[in-house]
């Protein structure tokens, strides 16, 4: 990190870069890689969704869910073209088990991800609405998170 002075983002009072409280307000302060001093790279957030696989509480960056997005995208193309080409049951059975190993952490990971853009984990369901549910939660995935602490937790991962 580098060794300049920063401004709080809670109450905007001068601090040293690499703090991880404001020395005034004692606000968390965010740090690289989504607040928590842990780099979300693909293999960090497909560890932490599986790890947090049932934890509805909390907040997720938006590399952490898109991470996994990915994850689970690329690993169902394969799959889906190993069951094409290699023409047997077993693979789509494989399949199907993967889609049940990765359902719960999936919901999970987007609910925090909305608890990040400060909207209740109620608002999931709104993907049942045709065509507009799926742009809206779309469009709240995309969203960057509220900075500092909203009523779902600290910053990205904080723990307070």
């Amino acid at each position: 990190m580098s060794g300049g002075m920063v401004f709080c983002r809670a109450c905007g009072g001068a601090l040293h870069s690499s703090a991880p409280l404001c020395p005034h307000c004692g606000a968390p302060q965010v740090l690289p890689g989504g607040g928590d001093g842990i780099e979300r790279t693909f293999g960090t957030s497909i560890a932490m969704c599986f790890s947090k696989f049932a934890t509805f509480a909390g907040r997720a960056p938006r590399a952490e869910m898109w991470w996994f997005a990915l994850f689970t995208f690329l690993v169902n193309i394969v799959l889906s073209i190993a069951a094409a080409v290699l023409d047997t049951p077993a693979i789509s059975i494989v399949n199907g088990l993967f889609v049940l190993v990765t359902f719960l952490p999936h919901i999970s990971v987007t609910v925090r991800r909305l608890h990040d853009v400060n909207r209740s984990g109620w608002w999931y369901w709104i993907i049942l609405v045709p065509v507009v549910g799926a742009i809206l939660l779309l469009v709240w995935c995309c969203s960057r998170g509220t900075h500092g602490a909203n009523e779902y937790g600290p910053e990205n991962g904080l723990t307070a």
